[in-house]
């Protein structure tokens, strides 16, 4: 079984590799990564390569709303220290406000949500949970 230590380090490949093939491609695309630098950093390299157009960085949620309209993928990888799901479905819907094309939303948190779960039942938005992407993962494991 995948842990969740292996998700946020070693599946990172794996995590994108399954955003391309959700996306049809991640060139030209933009990405909104949400959480501490360290953990952002694991993503950086492999995005650039992939040829994703915009990469924004937030430490936390507060700005999300603004930046959704940019984005087609967000990864939430937060800290250990997070306690409450952190983006809201509220924070999200907001962004998606006339939104055509689809959000793919990652949370990759170590324990508790970071994404509110009801966020995954807006309209064109696909939310893949530390359980989902543990249950998809364990499969090519």
């Amino acid at each position: 079984m995948l842990d969740t230590a292996q998700l946020r380090t070693e599946g990172v490949e794996e995590v994108l590799s399954i955003a391309d093939a959700c996306l049809g491609g991640l060139r030209g695309r933009s990405t909104l990564l949400i959480g501490p630098e360290e953990q952002r950093q694991l993503y950086l390299p492999l995005l650039q390569a992939a040829g994703v157009k915009n990469i924004y960085q937030e430490d936390t949620p507060i700005h999300v709303s603004e930046l959704i309209p940019y984005v087609q993928l967000l990864i939430s990888a937060p800290g250990p220290a997070q306690d409450r799901p952190l983006l809201t479905a509220g924070l999200v819907a907001r962004g998606c406000l006339g939104r055509r094309t689809p959000l793919l939303i990652f949370d990759l948190s170590p324990s508790t949500p970071s994404v509110e779960e009801l966020a995954g039942l807006l309209p064109a938005v696909c939310l893949y949970t530390p359980e989902d992407l543990r249950h998809v993962l364990s499969k090519f494991i």
